[in-house]
């Protein structure tokens, strides 16, 4: 699995992180694929989501953060690609980079049929197109938008690449959100707010 990537980028547990992150432990190690000293959750969300892959019947086997996949990062190098006179469309100008995945996992669907499923865990907002702001918005306004379009394009080719990836090799991606997690996790969702 990918243990190299979570040795050495370790959950932010000091008191300054923006959300909750630690070290999992999990009751259903036999389960698990992968170290069980290195299951990583980097939200609470993802923590109640790692208590829901351990404690399902449903759930065969599971992983966190188990592989890394490239993508095109055609957003970093933008400023670059301006200081050269580059052309920002061209993918030779882009940086590939690594997406790791936050789960994957096998469900029994029941009759003998079982679906494996890469997953993302994300808060919604994340996912829209942010709207940029009025031409003569402060200067802190701006800096606040391009750092949303820039998460959310990379967030975009990450997914792609993750989708392409797991549909040839017999899989599907999905994300989760605030919006249907509840639904998904039932109890152990109210149990970790």
């Amino acid at each position: 699995m990918n243990n190299q990537y979570k040795i050495w980028h370790k959950p932010d547990q000091s008191s300054t992180a923006k959300t909750k992150q630690g070290y999992a432990r999990i009751k259903n190690s036999d389960k698990y694929i992968g170290d069980i000293n290195l299951i990583i959750y980097r939200s609470s969300w993802e923590f109640a989501f790692i208590k829901y892959l351990d404690m399902s019947p449903s759930v065969i086997r599971w992983s966190s953060e188990p592989i890394k996949i490239p993508y095109y990062d055609r957003v970093s190098k933008l400023e670059e690609c301006a200081k050269l006179g580059l052309d920002p469309n061209n993918p030779v100008n882009w940086e590939i980079k690594n997406y790791n995945t936050d789960f994957w996992f096998e469900i029994d669907k029941g009759e003998k049929t079982t679906e494996k499923i890469f997953a993302e865990i994300k808060p919604s907002y994340k996912l829209k197109k942010p709207s940029p702001p009025d031409k003569n918005a402060p200067l802190k306004e701006q800096r606040i938008f391009n750092k949303a379009a820039k998460e959310y394009l990379i967030n975009e080719s990450k997914f792609i690449a993750i989708k392409t990836w797991a549909e040839k090799h017999g899989a599907k991606f999905y994300i989760f959100t605030e919006k249907n997690l509840p639904s998904i996790l039932g109890r152990i969702w109210y149990e970790n707010k």
